[in-house]
């Protein structure tokens, strides 16, 4: 079973200024939701770099680090060296996709625009079991935000998690109390980072 909620694929816009955010939800099947692509959207990908030899230098010793700064002062020569402004590589993380989606509503508010609501939270949000078990045996495992499979513009296609869902509750609505339209901003990365050569197979 899957059904397909959010903005229509019949009208008029390309692909190419679509989001497309698909999950098993269980029971429900795969749902997807469609959302177009707005400002704000973009990829952020980071490394983490350290200065581990930033204090070491012959001064460094506790008893002379008086001396040598008082020397520093007094002379305007140091002891330092480019070695110690030198970065170490410690890792990178996995990419930040903030994206900023929005969905309108052309002929069911309900489907169009609120129900993309609905599903984005369910899809950022765990399924916990209500109260501790007595023992391991008695135990009803939960599940944490599960991924989704995140399509961007037919140029980037990703498993992410969500990591955050936000949107206005301060917009006009229908006479049904459906939102008339809604922008989504909501934050999502891969489980871990990504190699180099990995990099085509998600970005092209």
């Amino acid at each position: 079973m899957s059904r397909i909620i959010g903005v229509p694929h019949d009208d008029g816009i390309s692909d190419a200024f679509k989001v497309s955010i698909t999950q098993n939800m269980g029971k429900a099947g795969h749902v997807t939701v469609v959302g177009y692509l707005t400002e704000g959207s973009s990829v952020a990908l980071s490394s983490i770099w350290e200065s581990p030899f930033q204090g070491d230098h012959i001064g460094a010793i506790q008893a002379l680090d008086k001396a040598v700064k008082v020397y520093q002062w007094q002379s305007s020569e140091t002891l330092k060296t480019q070695a110690n402004s030198a970065s170490i590589w410690e890792g990178t993380e996995p990419p930040q996709i903030p994206l900023a989606l929005y969905f309108h509503a052309y002929t069911d508010a309900k489907k169009q625009v609120n129900d993309p609501l609905t599903v984005l939270k369910q899809m950022a949000s765990p399924e916990l079991a209500e109260v501790v078990p007595v023992s391991l045996d008695d135990a009803i495992i939960g599940r944490e935000p599960q991924d989704a499979i995140f399509d961007i513009g037919r140029r980037i296609k990703i498993k992410m998690r969500i990591h955050d869902v936000q949107y206005d509750l301060n917009l006009p609505k229908t006479n049904d109390g459906y939102f008339a339209y809604q922008t989504v901003t909501l934050t999502a990365s891969p489980k871990g980072m990504i190699n180099r050569s990995q990099i085509p197979q998600y970005f092209t």
